[in-house]
């Protein structure tokens, strides 16, 4: 029983997987350069967005002190690597990132150059003053692309949302227009929707099944109905349920509207509930008024 125990602990030892922290070092973009967000999110977010499914935290950092030095302080001794990441390469993947992963666990690194950052093995770097680079990993570059500047900026827009649209063509969405539809990255949208040009759609946005989204809209945060059609409106923190017809021109915000509604052009509808089976006329103003003419017949 003793030499099974003692061969099972080695099996065990021999079979562990390796723990991976990522760590991004948050860098603002110099004034007169590129300081925002791209679709949505924050830089450092898009590169947290990379590292989904491994421990992640993200840290300021001035670019004054040596990166491994910086890194060193913020290595936790439970985890076996720590994959040293930057803020301003917002176009890596997740299939980089466990392909990093797994190059580190093959090659048995103690210090690996990134493109851009580093992979350290934590017990190396804990008990050394003085590091060598032993493993440079060459692939994937593409995915170390630095933003820094507004052209730059733009061009890590149009990679990261030519990634989105092409994953909802995939999935059966109809881009009337790919390069003129603005989707974030947490907007979900089933198959059979057809979208047309100039329509924005962010946050935390679903929209269902056999949904029409003409031209022009802004839909925000909101939930969108099967069946509906939306023409050139604006949608905000809103329920949208089945079957509903919005015409052009009008801003619905913080409100229900229920099945099998019908709203004409210039509707203002604020922190409303609109009943199923409504139909609203043109140029009302629900909610935030006084005026004793609903607009519902």
């Amino acid at each position: 029983m003793l030499v099974q125990t003692k061969l099972n602990i080695k099996m065990n030892e021999k079979n562990k997987e390796p723990k991976f922290k990522c760590l991004i070092l948050d860098i603002k973009s110099p004034k007169n350069s590129f300081n925002g967000k791209i679709l949505g999110l924050e830089l450092s977010e898009w590169v947290k967005f990379a590292c989904d499914g491994y421990k992640v935290q993200i840290v300021e950092y001035d670019k004054k002190t040596n990166i491994i030095d910086f890194a060193k302080n913020y290595i936790e001794k439970d985890d076996d690597y720590t994959l040293v990441l930057l803020s301003i390469t917002p176009l890596l993947q997740k299939h980089t990132i466990k392909d990093i992963c797994e190059y580190a666990t093959f090659k048995n690194i103690n210090l690996c150059k990134l493109q851009c950052g580093y992979v350290l093995k934590n017990e190396y770097i804990l008990n050394s003053d003085t590091y060598n680079v032993d493993s440079i990993y060459t692939q994937n570059i593409e995915d170390f692309y630095v933003v820094e500047s507004k052209a730059q900026f733009n061009f890590a827009y149009k990679i990261l949302q030519s990634r989105i649209n092409d994953f909802h063509l995939k999935n059966g969405v109809d881009l009337v227009s790919p390069d003129m539809t603005y989707i974030e990255p947490f907007v979900d949208i089933e198959s059979g929707v057809k979208i047309f040009p100039n329509n924005s759609i962010k946050g935390k946005s679903t929209i269902k099944k056999d949904v029409i989204l003409k031209e022009n809209n802004v839909i925000e945060d909101s939930k969108i109905g099967v069946g509906s059609c939306i023409s050139a409106s604006e949608i905000q923190s809103s329920v949208i349920s089945t079957n509903v017809y919005i015409a052009s021109f009008c801003s619905i915000k913080n409100s229900l509207v229920g099945s099998d509604v019908t709203i004409e052009n210039g509707v203002s509808i604020n922190n409303y509930n609109v009943a199923q089976n409504q139909k609203i006329k043109a140029n009302s103003v629900l909610g935030e008024t006084n005026d004793s003419n609903s607009g519902i017949r």
